[in-house]
């Protein structure tokens, strides 16, 4: 019965996110949903009891890909230089892909609903934990040195993020979420910030 109620819940997650990705939150329908996947709205309401906790999990569970295809691309890097590209390339390409769900979360700026809220630090946690351990893989192979590892990566992370707000900044669009062109922008910012950043911990 619970592996039953998974598939469904996965099957309900991902045609959410298909019409999040095409039409964005505000325009999708809780009845659409359930529409697309012959369920009765009933269903859909038993497990999501509303399109915001609904969106708050399809936003956690396209992270999670994301999350995956990351550790992925670090594990086949050579150096910690290609680990955080293989990082920021991976997390800003997810975003690009699912442009439309990510959008959503940089229009509310502070309402955040509860849910939302709680998934979103969820995500900031994930990313700081795969910081964390690229950091670690360069401590183990010498190319770095880390006096607090745990904040370390909070001070990157941190730094990233606050490059959109710079860059949605220098356009003028500071309450417009940015443009996949300005992603791109970050993404070279991100880059170069990583490499004085590895070039700061060297030993």
């Amino acid at each position: 019965m619970a592996k039953n109620a998974d598939v469904k819940r996965q099957k309900i997650l991902e045609a959410a996110r298909r019409r999040f990705a095409h039409f964005g939150m505000a325009k999708t329908t809780m009845a659409e949903i359930a529409q697309d996947l012959s369920f009765s709205k009933a269903l859909l309401y038993y497990y999501f009891p509303d399109k915001n906790r609904l969106y708050a999990a399809v936003l956690e569970y396209t992270v999670d890909e994301m999350v995956t295809e990351t550790e992925n691309r670090i594990t086949k890097s050579n150096s910690i230089e290609e680990a955080f590209t293989a990082f920021l390339e991976a997390r800003l390409e997810a975003i690009k892909e699912n442009y439309s769900i990510f959008e959503y979360t940089y229009s509310l700026r502070n309402e955040f609903p509860p849910d939302l809220e709680e998934a979103c630090t969820s995500i900031i946690d994930k990313d700081i934990e795969q910081v964390q351990n690229i950091l670690s893989r360069g401590i183990e192979k010498g190319e770095i040195v880390v006096d607090d590892l745990p904040v370390t990566s909070k001070i990157f992370m941190i730094s990233i993020l606050g490059m959109r707000i710079g860059v949605v900044k220098e356009f003028n669009n500071i309450f417009i979420p940015p443009t996949k062109e300005e992603f791109d922008y970050i993404l070279a910012l991100q880059k170069k910030l990583a490499t004085i950043f590895i070039r700061g911990l060297r030993p």
